[in-house]
């Protein structure tokens, strides 16, 4: 009975170790990056097509304000110098929808736009400000070294024609894959 009775205490010391370090490498880990949609009230919506991990259609509503739009919560206080180029592939694109939309700690914010937007050759175009200048990713970076994301977002708007829907595919931020 002595041995069963320090069996059990032993065993139970084990166990209560193992959910310990569970417990302790659960807590030190970082939250599943998520997303959000939004989108106006005018026919617009924004959603997974077959559940999370799927392509995202971002399909705008009648009004001349229509918008759909992808919010990546995980993306505030990386800094810009250490983040890897954020993409995306999207089906449609016309006259500067969709596109990245990143809001900078020191108020300025970079807008990128996809490769099928022909305004950087094959590869994203970035812009401080929404001006007029394209740069690459790595001009981007320079331009705004030492500032850090504070929001994160991919917009379609009515820039393009009622009722377009754009499938994204190939979503990246922070090195994080979404489809």
């Amino acid at each position: 009975m002595f041995t069963h009775v320090r069996l059990k205490g032993a065993l139970a010391l084990v166990v209560t170790a193992i959910a310990a370090l569970l417990l302790a490498a659960g807590a030190a880990a970082d939250p599943a990056p998520t997303v959000t949609f939004s989108s106006s009230n005018d026919g617009a919506a924004a959603g997974w097509t077959q559940g999370k991990g799927s392509a995202i259609e971002l399909t705008l509503g009648t009004s001349p304000g229509s918008f759909a739009v992808i919010k990546l919560h995980h993306a505030h206080g990386a800094a810009v110098s250490d983040l890897a180029e954020p993409s995306f592939t999207t089906s449609n694109y016309a006259a500067g929808s969709p596109r990245y939309f990143i809001e900078l700690s020191d108020g300025n914010s970079l807008w990128g736009y996809p490769p099928n937007s022909g305004l950087n050759g094959t590869g994203f175009a970035w812009a401080v400000d929404n001006g007029n200048t394209y740069l690459s990713w790595s001009a981007a970076q320079a331009a705004e070294a030492g500032t850090t994301v504070t929001d994160a977002f991919v917009i379609a708007d009515a820039d393009q024609t009622s009722g377009t829907t754009d499938e994204i595919t190939g979503l990246t931020f922070g090195g994080i894959d979404f489809n």
